[in-house]
């Protein structure tokens, strides 16, 4: 999933971040980075009820070319 699909099945960053149990700060440094590891999304999938959907190929990659 992207960041902007989480966004808007979730509302808000503070929903996303309640959803993963991190930090606002840390939702914003995934949005910063392009998106959500894929773990990561696979807990927005579970949370979300399967109305997301976790896909590898969605997740961002770094300055080294290998997923975050």
């Amino acid at each position: 999933m992207t960041f902007d699909e989480a966004l808007a099945h979730f509302k808000t960053g503070k929903s996303i971040a309640d959803a993963l149990g991190v930090s606002s700060g840390r939702v914003s440094q995934c949005r910063a980075a392009g998106g959500f590891s894929y773990p990561m999304q696979c807990v927005l999938e579970k949370e979300s009820d399967g109305a997301l959907v976790a896909r590898r190929e969605d997740e961002p990659v770094t300055a080294t070319g290998t997923a975050a």
